[in-house]
Parts: structure tokens; C-alpha cells; sequence
């Protein structure tokens, strides 16, 4: 497993943004774009980025967690990231002051704060996968359920301070968890005999940056 820590993010105002405009149904004007502005710039009190990622080769995973896994897919990696609570409770505060365009705008600050945070990761793990001549399928979040205890387990989610109720297993607001698969990339031979057939090889994950159970510290 692997552990990292207040590691930075950028926060995209355009895609805040947008998601305003699509869940809160709200005109994009000069003074909300102000306002967004000014929730990035203090965002940077608020949102307290933390990680925890494994890769698993498929054999692993097959044995240590119930991953629907494709016949294609060689290896699965699982991640946990959580904001920290702070911005989590300017939300309640918002709502509770009845304050209904600060819900929104914290709301949609808090969910690109934790794409920026998965992404943060993904990038890390997709530079392994490239090495191993492999890609990454989208990321598919877990929110509650069986599968949230047993990949939380796995993770030591509570050493970043998600801490799941063993009878009612649910993330945070402030929080996700999701997982990702590696296939091999498809390659086309090129003798003219198999010029139409594709290929991929599977990856032996046997050196340094090929070894997916211990993901290289950052």
C-alpha cells in the first residue's frame, strides 16, 4: 500500500462552473464567477488532500477482494482519497444558514476536489501501467456496501481518517473510493500473414516499476 499526504491539486473554475449550471440550474454571470474565484483562492485553507492506493496483480485480486474482473483485465488497482472534513463543514453550516448558492458553490467545489485528488492518483498509477504496456479502464466508484469494507480493509482507509461502520459501511461526503482495471494494450503483428490480427501482451510485472502490489512511494 501506499500512503500519500497533502499533496496539491488544481481546481478548475470552468468545471466548477459547469456543474453549478447542471445540478443547481444557475445563470453564469460575472459576480458568480467572482464568487468561484474566491472559493478556489480559499480552498487552499480548506481542502486537505490524502491517498491510499494498492495495485494488485489479477491472481491477487481474484484471491483478496470480489472485483468483477474481466477475462481481459491483468491487474486492478483500488484507491481511497479524502479531502478532509473542513470543507465538509462549511457545507453544513451553509445549509444550515439557509444559504442556498454557498451550498451550491461549496457543494460543486467539493465535488471537483475529490476528482482532482482520484486524478492525482490515477496519473501516478497509469505511468506503471504505461511501463507494463497496459491501459486503465475509467475509474468505478464504491460508495457503500460489502465491497466498500472489504477494498477499505485491504487499503487501511482509516490511516487517512476514513474510518467505515462495519454495519453500515458508507463513505463520506468527503471522500471516494474507487478501482480501476489494467488490460493490455492491443498491438496489430506485423508479418503479412497476421497483419489483421491483434495482440497484446500481458505484462510480468517483475521489475521495480512492474510490481503492482507495492505501487512506488511518492
Amino acid at each position: 500500500m501506499t500512503k500519500i499526504k497533502n499533496f496539491r491539486i488544481s481546481l478548475r473554475p470552468r468545471e466548477i462552473a459547469r456543474f453549478l449550471k447542471a445540478q443547481s440550474k444557475l445563470q453564469i454571470t460575472p459576480a458568480l464567477e467572482a464568487s468561484i474565484e474566491h472559493a478556489v483562492n480559499d480552498a487552499k485553507r480548506l481542502v486537505q488532500p490524502s491517498a491510499v492506493y494498492t495495485t494488485l496483480t489479477r491472481s491477487t485480486a481474484e484471491k483478496a477482494t470480489s472485483l468483477p474482473l474481466a477475462d481481459s483485465d491483468v491487474a486492478a488497482s483500488v484507491i481511497a482519497v479524502t479531502i478532509g472534513p473542513a470543507l465538509q463543514d462549511e457545507i453544513v453550516g451553509a445549509v444550515d444558514r439557509q444559504d442556498t448558492l454557498q451550498t451550491g458553490l461549496l457543494e460543486a467545489l467539493r465535488v471537483e476536489a475529490l476528482h482532482q485528488a482520484v486524478q492525482f492518483v490515477v496519473r501516478l498509477i497509469d505511468n506503471q501501467a504505461k511501463e507494463e504496456e497496459c491501459d486503465l479502464s475509467a475509474q468505478r466508484d464504491v460508495t457503500e456496501g460489502p465491497l466498500l469494507i472489504s477494498l477499505g480493509s485491504l487499503l487501511g482507509t482509516q490511516r487517512i481518517g476514513i474510518n467505515l461502520h462495519p454495519s453500515h459501511p458508507k463513505l463520506p461526503p468527503h471522500a471516494r473510493l474507487v478501482w480501476t482495471v489494467w488490460t493490455p494494450k492491443v498491438r496489430v503483428k506485423a508479418t503479412a500473414k497476421s497483419a489483421t490480427q491483434q495482440a497484446g501482451p500481458r505484462p510480468s510485472f517483475g521489475g521495480p516499476s512492474g510490481r503492482p502490489e507495492k505501487a512506488a512511494a511518492v
